[in-house]
């Protein structure tokens, strides 16, 4: 492949010059990322605070009032003293309270307490029933630890101390953010070309498929880094996101998702060289599933096996693994080596297939 470095320092010129004259690929590029992360950071939140627990009244025992005043020295939780069962119930009805709590007895006439849950909400019913369920153990066993008996629990959280959903999610909007950059804005490059009837003056150029190539790859490239430097920024001092990796395999490894990223637009733009389709096709073959399928809000171990199988022809579901295992638990090498070689065969197929659709000709 002859390659003139002079010519395509041209093209690289040309297209940079060409995407900073065009208000909506900077608006994509640097303004939709940013709107996305804070969205994504502060608006979506897996967590639960303050959950309304209905909590029934018993003058015959001192136990509910004594699991009142534990609960509400808890950040997650918002109890509320009732006087019926029949008051709670409409509660928990309405939605004005998500729990309710109530001294019962058991067949052997030991006394117990039963947990009722909204489950509307089939998620957000199992966080709640699981801090309920540790703040019931953590109060019965402060109880009976004077007594002599039994044995306490001590649970440790690695990785992900505090619990906040925002841990994870940031790495993944990271992921989204670069899909977005390398596959969407790529996806209209080639295709334009084609519909302003530019690709004829290109033709009828010496320009090489390499040199084509490299002017459409390059300056993405550099707007896909900036993004990746705005959500490391962001991650570092907005969302307090710990970053145990070394930022240079963050770097490394990001390079080459969004090499991957920008050969699937590039791939998809030369193909159907129409902007509008392209845009459709790349929305579903790799903006929805970096969303949906690639472990990015859902773990995929719940999933089922085929699914699984599945999110893995997608390039996003490997960058997420690195991109989380890198912030939370640091350079992992059972993980970083084969899903950065996964990256980097995914970057090697589509950057290639994107050179092979590039044939100078108007067929």
């Amino acid at each position: 492949m002859n390659i003139s470095f002079c010519r395509m320092r041209a093209m690289i010129r040309k297209e940079m010059l060409q995407m900073l004259r065009d208000k909506s690929t900077l608006t994509l590029g640097i303004l939709l990322p940013l709107t996305l992360l804070l969205i994504f950071g502060y608006g979506l939140s897996l967590d639960v605070h303050s959950v309304a627990v209905a909590i029934v009244r018993d003058t015959s025992s001192p136990l509910t009032r004594d699991l009142f005043i534990r609960l509400r020295l808890s950040p997650y939780f918002a109890p509320e003293m009732v006087n019926s069962v029949h008051e709670a119930e409409e509660k928990l009805l309405d939605g004005r309270t998500q729990a309710i709590v109530r001294r019962s007895f058991k067949e052997s006439g030991a006394e117990a307490l039963q947990i009722i849950v909204n489950g509307r909400d089939s998620n957000t019913a199992r966080i709640m029933l699981r801090y309920l369920e540790a703040a019931l153990q953590a109060w019965f066993a402060s109880r009976t630890v004077g007594s002599g008996g039994g044995v306490v629990a001590q649970p440790r959280v690695w990785f992900n101390e505090a619990l906040e959903s925002r841990a994870f999610l940031v790495p993944g909007v990271t992921v989204l953010i670069m899909t977005l950059i390398g596959s969407l804005l790529t996806a209209l490059v080639v295709a334009r070309e084609w519909e302003r009837g530019t690709w004829e003056s290109l033709s009828a150029t010496p320009v090489s498929r390499g040199e084509l190539l490299a002017s459409k790859t390059i300056p993405y490239f550099l707007l896909g880094l900036l993004g990746l430097f705005l959500c490391l920024l962001a991650a570092a001092t907005i969302f307090f996101v710990p970053m145990r990796g070394s930022l240079l395999c963050i770097v490394l490894c990001s390079s080459i998702y969004l090499f991957a990223s920008l050969g699937m637009g590039l791939l998809i733009s030369a193909t159907l060289k129409s902007q509008f389709l392209a845009s459709q096709v790349v929305l579903i073959v790799s903006f929805m599933p970096t969303i949906m399928m690639s472990g990015f809000i859902f773990d995929l171990k719940s999933a089922p096996i085929v699914a699984q199988y599945i999110a893995h022809v997608f390039p996003a579901t490997w960058y997420v693994e690195l991109m989380q295992t890198l912030f939370l638990s640091g350079n992992v090498p059972s993980i970083l080596l084969p899903n950065t070689a996964c990256l980097f065969v995914f970057a090697v197929l589509l950057l290639g297939g994107a050179a092979a659709k590039m044939r100078k000709t108007l067929e």
